[in-house]
This record gives C-alpha cells, structure tokens and sequence, in this order.
C-alpha cells in the first residue's frame, strides 16, 4: 500500500475515535458537545501529524526530498484522511438519524438563549441558527465539511511538516547512505 494511503488512512480512522467514540459509548450527552469542539480541533491538528511521519517515510524510501514534493505527500495524507473522516461523518449522522442534529440545534439555542446575553444579540443568535436547522439534517453537506476541515488543517500541518522534515529528514538520510 503506498504510503501516503496507509498514512492517510491510519490518520482519517484515528480521528474517528475521540470524534464518535464517546457518543457511541456514552449517547448524546450535553457535556460532550461542551468540549466537543476543544477535544476535535485538538484531535484533528494531532492525528494529522501523521502527514510528518509519511514525509519521513518517503524519504527513507526514496532519498531526500524537496520541500514541494515532502509538501504532496502530506496534501495526500491529507485528502485521503479527509475523505475517511468526511464518509465516516455522513455514515455517523445516518447511523444516529435525527436526534444527532436536533441535539445540535438545542444545544446551540441554549447557548444562545443565555441569560447572560442582551435580548438583542439572543434573538439575532437564535434567529441565525433557526435559519440554518435544514443544515443540520444535511448528511452530504456535513460529510463535506468534515473533510474540508480536516483537509484545510492537515494542509496547514503539512506547510509546517515538510520544513521541519527537509531540515531533518534530508541529514538523517544522506548519513544513513
């Protein structure tokens, strides 16, 4: 299997575990969805430090590699995790039916009818995201920005990554040679 597959794939079926594991064990809870957003942003940016390990790999396997190409591999890395994550999101949502999005939608207008808010600012909030409920229900749409969000995040890991992998990478493989 080419490397920016396994990568890739290890990456995407990673992330599903902090991101769909608790509400397979636990249910819909709302204190998960409190720290739904910390522990998946935290767990995007780190299964994604998988796009370093495939640079790393590439260049064991084919010698050292430029900044371009070290930053390809982890653009694959990236699309393929993307795309796992993305299909696992519309299976997740099909799989939990509606109650997933109306939990979604109740907890965003209990954020947004806080007493600790105007009345202005809580109408305008609960009015945006009564605007937007049919969003929510949209499987293909949510598929869509799961793999966008990881894709743009594995990219954004993998500007990073190729520095620090053609930095190192480059001197640990001429000294092995």
């Amino acid at each position: 299997m080419h490397p920016t597959i396994r990568y890739g794939l290890i990456a995407g079926g990673l992330l599903c575990l902090p991101m769909f594991g608790p509400y397979l064990i636990f249910g819909l809870r709302p204190e998960w969805m409190r720290v739904g957003e910390v522990i998946g942003y935290t767990s995007m940016v780190l299964c994604m430090t998988a796009t370093w390990f495939a640079m790393r790999h590439e260049q064991q396997r084919r010698g050292p590699l430029g900044y371009g190409r070290l930053l390809g591999v982890g653009v694959g890395v990236s699309a393929v995790a993307g795309l796992i994550f993305g299909l696992a999101t519309w299976g997740f949502y099909a799989l939990a039916g509606d109650a997933l999005p109306e939990a979604l939608i109740e907890f965003y207008l209990a954020q947004a009818r806080d007493p600790g808010l105007d009345a202005a600012e809580s109408a305008r909030r609960v009015a945006e995201i009564e605007s937007m409920k049919s969003l929510f229900f949209n499987r293909p749409l949510q598929a869509a920005v799961m793999f966008a969000t990881v894709f743009v995040i594995g990219v954004a890991v993998s500007l990073v990554a190729a520095f620090f992998a053609r930095r190192s990478g480059g001197e640990g493989v001429r000294q092995q040679a």
